[in-house]
């Protein structure tokens, strides 16, 4: 019996292993861009996706969190204004982004964090400074 029972559990050890990690997860937003750069002038681009099934994660603006509890990110559009920038979801594949003109001499930041069930990824926008 325990030559039957060693040699099985021994195959199925093996068949359990494997080289990819829990939660990596192929890119399934497929996002048009994913850097871009601004002069210090107004600007707006338009970044689109492939797939649908997303939702933005978290937002930081210059290295500070922006809060988001009051817009369902998930749903089809939606609109984000700040004073400095403005995000919009305008149907399932397309996000508008706009920033202000940077009067300051810094650059400034914005990232974008995308998720689609267990895949993050991001857009980062960075404004030269005047």
């Amino acid at each position: 019996m325990k030559n039957v029972i060693i040699p099985i559990a021994l195959f199925l050890i093996a068949l359990s292993c494997s080289d990819s990690k829990d939660g990596d997860w192929d890119d399934n937003i497929k996002l048009s861009q994913k850097e871009v750069r601004f002069s210090s002038e107004a600007q707006t681009i338009q970044i689109y996706t492939e797939e649908t099934d997303w939702w933005i994660n978290e937002i930081v603006w210059n290295g500070e969190s922006v809060d988001l509890n009051e817009v369902d990110t998930g749903e089809e559009n939606f609109v984000i204004e700040e004073i400095e920038f403005s995000i919009e979801r305008k149907n399932e594949t397309e996000i508008s982004i706009s920033m202000e003109q940077n009067q300051t001499a810094s650059e400034r930041v914005l990232t974008i964090s995308l998720q689609s069930g267990d895949y993050f990824d991001g857009i980062t926008i960075t404004q030269s400074g005047t």
